[in-house]
């Protein structure tokens, strides 16, 4: 494997400096503990009784990351790891319910049928993969709840201010950020690639603010604004990935993106109202019981004259708001 040790380092905070204190006085000699004391970890034990050891794929925590491309790469990372203990530690079981994750079981520091211990130091705790047992190691201490998946993910709140110790994994950075600006790049590269009258569709589709006179460059920037945040912001589609909504709209049959940017553009013209529930309604008069369902009936080939008719009367809007 291309990564041959894994690495969790000591967090090193800053300090006041006008107030003395054991932490700060230790902060300025670049230490965050007293020289030879450690912190003793032990596998992480989930309120369902499993433990989260770093060889599930199936794992509670593993459900809960958000970003595609990390969930990916971790399920990835999980598998490989897996197949080398197994090969490694032959019949014993580590398994997620299995007692060797229960160092209370051990008989002693040498009992091999369960986990021991580690204690982390100050600095750098490197583990050597050559050796299974520190591999093993270093897979359940690098999804431990109490050590921050990274020191930017540390720096960002996702982990308590408290927490004392890192995973160093500069290998996985690296790959989660190629991954990312590869999609980034190829969505780029595909918006480019489209008709300046599609390039609008898909912005609008977006949720950005897109009119039919809005400059070609500026609807470029906008698009690809939006593709480097980690979420989409707007009120229309809070919370969802940019690339991924970026593709579903791209990807999208040509009549089916239109329908829904007719359709969009009717309800900013006041041609149709989307109630709260999603109810479209035409005047006093419920046409669709949501967006989607309206999309469907315009589409459909026995519809043509009410999607002509939609047609003209945005063009009308359009012409009176001249």
């Amino acid at each position: 494997m291309s990564n041959k040790v894994g690495k969790i380092s000591s967090i090193l905070k800053e300090f006041n400096s006008q107030i003395q204190t054991m932490q700060s006085s230790l902060a300025t000699k670049k230490l965050t503990r007293i020289p030879g004391t450690g912190v003793f970890k032990f596998p992480y034990k989930e309120l369902d009784g499993t433990y989260r050891t770093g060889l599930d794929e199936n794992a509670a925590y593993i459900r809960r990351i958000q970003d595609p491309v990390e969930k990916e790469l971790e399920i990835k990372r999980i598998l490989e790891v897996k197949e080398r203990m197994k090969n490694a530690f032959g019949d014993i079981d580590l398994g997620p319910k299995s007692k060797f994750w229960n160092h209370k079981n051990s008989l002693s520091e040498n009992d091999a049928t369960h986990v021991q211990p580690v204690k982390l130091m100050d600095g750098d705790n490197v583990f050597d993969f050559k050796s299974p047992a520190q591999e093993l190691n270093f897979a359940w201490l690098r999804v431990h709840p109490t050590i921050a998946s990274s020191f930017e993910a540390w720096e960002k709140g996702e982990y308590p201010s408290e927490t004392q110790f890192f995973v160093a994994d500069e290998f996985r950075e690296n790959e989660i950020a190629f991954s990312k600006k590869k999609a980034i790049n190829t969505a780029v590269a595909k918006f480019t690639s489209m008709t300046p009258e599609k390039q609008r569709k898909v912005a609008r589709a977006m949720g950005l603010p897109v009119s039919d006179n809005t400059l070609e460059s500026e609807v470029y920037n906008l698009v690809d604004d939006l593709l480097k945040l980690s979420e989409v912001k707007n009120e229309k589609h809070a919370g969802q990935k940019p690339i991924d909504l970026f593709n579903r709209y791209a990807d999208m049959k040509e009549q089916i993106l239109t329908i829904k940017d007719l359709v969009e553009q009717a309800i900013t013209h006041n041609i149709y109202r989307a109630k709260p529930g999603g109810k479209v309604y035409e005047g006093d008069a419920e046409i669709a019981r949501d967006k989607d369902d309206l999309v469907k009936f315009l589409a459909d080939d026995d519809n043509q004259d009410a999607l002509l008719e939609l047609e003209d009367k945005i063009k009308r809007k359009k012409i009176a708001a001249i």
